[in-house]
């Protein structure tokens, strides 16, 4: 990571820190701190940048915009290059839907941030958002399993009720 910094590199593909399929630990941020900031403690000393450019860091592999929001609380930041595939391409209402559910998906977290729902959960202040947002409520049904993991008792707190009003979608990440 550190080369591709000093030759230059826009973006490198960090990882997603064990939020998403790829292999990673929370620990992980440091890599990403060490491309975009001035001063960063790298995994093993302090790097200090002397004023070279930034590197953004880039971010896939399963990830969706129900696990963006943990995701950037880890990170402490959204200032990222999101390559999701199946998290847009594989919404139930199609890829622009699915790509506007990750946007709003870090609007949430934002939203959450700020505090805009008052003093609870970032999983429940996903929730209240997704009430008003049609297509990350969306994402909920399209990826139940990630919803059931990060978000317990969502299909209650979105209303959903009995096993008619929950189909899942035909995609699967396993």
């Amino acid at each position: 990571t550190k080369i591709s910094r000093v030759i230059g590199a826009s973006g490198i593909h960090v990882g997603t820190m064990s939020f998403s399929k790829m292999e990673g630990d929370a620990s992980d941020k440091n890599i990403a701190y060490m491309l975009q900031d001035g001063e960063a403690d790298g995994p093993y000393y302090r790097q200090e940048w002397q004023g070279m450019k930034e590197t953004t860091p880039i971010i896939s592999g399963g990830m969706n915009s129900l696990r963006l929001p943990a995701f950037f609380e880890n990170l402490g930041h959204s200032n990222v290059i999101l390559t999701a595939g199946g998290g847009a391409f594989g919404h139930k209402d199609g890829p622009k839907i699915g790509a506007i559910s990750c946007r709003q998906g870090e609007e949430a977290w934002k939203q959450w941030k700020a505090g805009q729902f008052g003093n609870i959960s970032l999983s429940d202040g996903v929730i209240e958002y997704a009430k008003t947002h049609e297509e990350i409520k969306g994402a909920f049904l399209t990826f139940q399993k990630d919803a059931d993991q990060i978000y317990p008792g969502w299909k209650e707190k979105l209303g959903y009720t009995g096993e008619s009003s929950v189909q899942a979608a035909s995609f699967d990440w396993a």
